[in-house]
């Protein structure tokens, strides 16, 4: 989402709660401006953890997050290239080298000036799982560097690189080892979004898609796109989908023959931008400006149903296992669309927040349990648990989170639009 999608509204400065009972170093009390990065006294009387943070991902099963839902009830309507490739067979600058600032993960921002005393806030939060069983989440580190919006937060199945970009085109690479940035490089143009898929990474740019094959470190420039790309989706069958600022959708398959992602098709029928994209049960889902979010049959490659219900932007979209999808809007709310008998979809459940929304992202906690995170304009993001929406938690940054990505071990990252990507990991389980 570009920077004018995410700044809507005006801006709530970040929260607190009362002042704190941290107690005194000696006692070993974490300094909560610290886990902010806002903390510049030294020596502080609180503790500041220091050292390398291990980010390095493992090889792990996939997971869902499972409604059951039925008997939608919502109105709903039923509706009716030029491609060229110019791969670049070279190694891959952005997954080796020594080149790099060698920012260092626990680096610390002291841009903010140090209040006299300590409050209590819920960058590290406490919530109960509803079995008697209490978790704690709080933040590790934070990865500086970027100095605009972040846009796209990827970590590769089997890599142990972490991939940032901002809407300045910045593109960093981080070592999950050592949480160094190890490789910065801009692209030249805003970057809209940034995904990953198997051992792809895609970074959506204004009338261009680059692609990187992070395993043979070969490097593609996917031309065809008209203005800037907003939303990437990929699949396992290595398909490419990007939501275009014109409303289109463009469609590549990567052919291993002629090392190329010749056009499929061009989804066309939408009246306004693309904001999000989500493929599953042989269908791919489109949220646009225009409040609607769209749904196309990729046998027939055809629209086969627009969904109505939200009355601003549709700005993302989440998949449930069973089907089930997750919007969030502008207006405020949160929607849960699931299967009718007859094959098309209607609202299940509404859910209203208190402001306009601009993410969601499912990730479990350190119990297993689905959690749904969901970003406001109000730089806040909350966790519930699913399906009963149990709030577990609220995270606020320094401006609005417009990007949330897990990883594994219980780690989170979240980027906000000061350029800043925090590390965040869910506590050990232990009884209350």
């Amino acid at each position: 989402m570009d920077d004018k999608r995410v700044n809507v509204g005006g801006k709530a400065p970040v929260r607190t709660r009362g002042r704190g009972g941290y107690g005194k170093k000696k006692n070993g009390a974490v300094c909560m401006y610290w886990l902010q990065g806002r903390c510049n006294r030294n020596p502080c009387r609180f503790v500041h953890v220091v050292g390398e943070v291990n980010i390095t991902p493992k090889p792990t099963n996939g997971r869902s997050y499972t409604y059951h839902r039925k008997n939608p009830t919502d109105s709903t309507s039923n509706s009716d290239s030029k491609e060229k490739k110019q791969p670049q067979q070279q190694s891959l600058s952005l997954t080796s080298g020594p080149s790099g600032d060698g920012t260092h993960a626990s680096h610390i921002s002291q841009q903010d000036s140090h209040p006299e005393s300590h409050e209590e806030s819920s960058l590290s939060t406490r919530g109960s799982s509803g079995d008697g069983i209490t978790n704690l989440f709080m933040r590790l580190t934070q990865l500086d560097g970027h100095n605009k919006t972040v846009t796209g937060i990827a970590l590769p199945s089997g890599s142990d690189k972490l991939y940032t970009a901002s809407g300045d085109g910045d593109l960093r690479v981080w070592d999950c080892h050592t949480g160094r940035c190890v490789h910065q490089g801009n692209l030249g143009a805003q970057i809209g979004c940034l995904i990953s898929q198997g051992p792809w990474l895609f970074a959506g740019l204004r009338n261009l898609v680059k692609a990187w094959n992070l395993k043979t470190e070969t490097q593609y420039s996917i031309d065809g796109p008209v203005g800037q790309v907003y939303a990437l989706e990929a699949t396992t069958e290595d398909v490419l989908f990007a939501g275009m600022e014109d409303g289109s959708i463009f469609t590549w398959k990567y052919d291993p023959k002629t090392d190329s992602f010749p056009l499929i098709t061009i989804f066309k029928g939408h009246t306004a931008s693309v904001l999000s994209l989500q493929v599953g049960c042989k269908s791919l889902y489109s949220g646009l400006m225009d409040n609607t979010i769209r749904r196309w049959d990729l046998d027939t490659l055809t629209c086969s149903q627009t969904l109505l219900g939200h009355s601003a932007a549709v700005t993302s979209l989440v998949l449930s296992g069973d089907g089930c999808l997750l919007s969030c809007s502008l207006d405020q709310t949160i929607k849960i669309w699931a299967c009718r008998q007859d094959g098309s979809m209607g609202v299940f459940d509404t859910r209203n927040e208190e402001h306009p929304i601009l993410a969601l992202f499912g990730m479990h906690d350190a119990h297993d349990k689905p959690i749904l995170c969901c970003s406001c304009n109000d730089n806040s993001v909350i966790l519930y648990e699913l399906p009963s929406f149990t709030k577990r938690g609220t995270i606020f940054g320094k401006q609005e989170v417009g990007r949330i990505q897990s990883g594994l071990g219980g780690l989170f990252f979240t980027g906000d639009g000061t350029g800043q990507v925090a590390v965040w990991k869910w506590l050990t389980p232990r009884t209350a």
